[in-house]
């Protein structure tokens, strides 16, 4: 339950200690952005005491950790340095993740508002994601480094005959499934040459570390 306290100023907010992300999420999420700016109050059902910030770091601290639950779906952990986090690819298998989605992220606006840390990494491209920066091939390095190095390769040495085969699309597998992404119209017949193949990394980074979880 939330109730909202001291002439409506202030939020209370109920939480089961055992179900601290879906609680929180089912009451704050049908709250205004404005109401999000007052100050929270957290309560753990059936335990005694007050808030006095402490309980409001530990209720960041769970939600942090909730957020990454595999059986959410939303993350996965950064291949390419297993501390960071990045969107999963595959979290519409998760009915409710474009909800979840926003819920974070107005989450971690509160904990910046409220100067509260939260333990959770991000990788440099979604960060850029989520200010509009645009990525760049070197942002792969630290997402996945043999691709990059490939693409090092292409910029170095051109387009070779053993590269002949590569094309304007990505290879995918998704639920068992062999799938191609097309990264223009008619891309898996495009063939990358010396002439286009800055557009052809511009574009495979950018949906890579971006377009798979620009919805």
């Amino acid at each position: 339950m939330l109730k909202e306290n001291m002439g409506g100023e202030d939020l209370t907010v109920h939480v089961r200690r055992n179900n601290v992300f879906e609680d929180s999420y089912r009451e704050l999420s049908r709250r205004s952005s404005e109401r999000w700016k007052h100050r929270f109050f957290v309560v753990f059902d059936g335990e005694e005491g007050q808030d006095a910030n402490g309980l409001l770091r530990e209720w960041y601290s769970i939600i942090a950790r909730s957020m990454f639950d595999p059986n959410y779906a939303l993350f996965m952990i950064n291949p390419g340095d297993r501390v960071t986090y990045m969107p999963n690819p595959l979290s519409h298998c998760n009915a409710n993740y474009s909800q979840y989605f926003k819920f974070i992220g107005r989450i971690i606006a509160k904990a910046i508002f409220d100067n509260k840390y939260m333990d959770c990494y991000f990788t440099r491209s979604f960060y850029k994601h989520i200010l509009g920066v645009p990525v760049r091939y070197t942002d792969m390095e630290s997402v996945d480094s043999q691709f990059y190095k490939s693409l090092v390769m292409l910029f170095e040495n051109g387009i070779h005959e053993w590269d002949l085969g590569l094309t304007f699309s990505l290879d995918a597998f998704e639920f068992g499934e062999n799938k191609v992404i097309e990264l223009i119209p008619n891309g898996s017949t495009t063939i990358v040459t010396n002439e286009n193949k800055h557009e052809y990394v511009r574009l495979v980074c950018q949906e890579k570390m971006i377009g798979s979880i620009k919805q």
